[in-house]
């Protein structure tokens, strides 16, 4: 059994204490790959020096994300793109639009031109995306649909027939945590409904624990809670979910395709 989390904030300061606690958990629990999510430069700075101890399983994604997007001049653009340009950063994310808190229309059309400088940065870049979208799927469907690219959504939320419209599209659907909760019908409507190709397993961690660890600090290690929900919902055993999930990653990152 192989697992990989698509999307893990560890870099982060609710890490900080227990690190290498988690990390040993990571190997035990047979953590395989893990995409490192980092949003500010010294984030990715620290991710980068660590996955060059095991870059096989370890990833690193930098991004710009929209909550930061009033903070963007050509300073903070430059240092960003310096950092994209690494090698060692192999997708740029977390990226996208979130609605959820911010209505001013205003606020959400930055959001759309930092989203799409940053997709024709990575398509220049050669790299994946790794998209958020809450409560602005339609929005971040259009744009995906218009600058197309490599990618996937990550924590997906909406519809089972949206979900079927990005995956038409080439794009992969994370789905974390919230799979496994009691009233999380739209997830396992989706996870159940698009092409097993594209489905990805991630934790979003420390965010959203899986049941039956839900209310706790989540972290990679929790993946095979998920991945066994993710089985279940689709009638196949483990290993043969396990497996599935693996290639797809591969093939996210730039691997071949099983079907080639």
């Amino acid at each position: 059994m192989r697992y990989v989390d698509s999307h893990a904030h560890i870099m982060s300061e609710e890490f900080q204490e227990d690190f290498d606690a988690v990390i040993s958990r990571i190997e035990e629990k047979h953590i395989d790959r893990v995409m490192i999510i980092t949003l500010k430069p010294e984030e990715t700075e620290k991710a980068i020096a660590f996955a060059k101890k095991d870059p096989v399983r370890y990833q690193v994604a930098a991004g710009i994300f929209m909550d930061d997007v009033l903070n963007v001049n050509e300073e903070v653009w430059n240092r960003f793109v310096s950092i994209a340009e690494q090698p060692e950063v192999i997708a740029i994310g977390e990226i996208g639009l979130d609605y959820h808190w911010e209505k001013d229309p205003g606020i959400h059309e930055l959001q759309k031109e930092l989203f799409i400088r940053q997709i024709d940065l990575a398509n220049h870049l050669k790299k994946p995306i790794l998209v958020h979208s809450r409560d602005a799927m339609q929005d971040t469907y259009d744009l995906m649909k218009a600058h197309r690219s490599r990618g996937l959504l990550h924590c997906f939320s909406g519809t089972k027939e949206m979900a079927i419209e990005f995956t038409k599209l080439g794009y992969y659907i994370a789905l974390g945590g919230a799979l496994t909760f009691h009233n999380s019908r739209h997830a396992k409507e989706v996870c159940r409904a698009v092409d097993a190709k594209y489905l990805l397993t991630e934790t979003d961690c420390p965010y959203m624990a899986p049941e039956p660890v839900r209310g706790t600090r989540n972290e990679p290690s929790n993946i095979p809670y998920i991945l066994a929900c993710m089985a279940e919902q689709r009638d196949v055993d483990k290993e043969t979910m396990s497996q599935q999930v693996f290639a797809n990653y591969e093939r996210f990152l730039g691997g071949p395709d099983e079907e080639d």
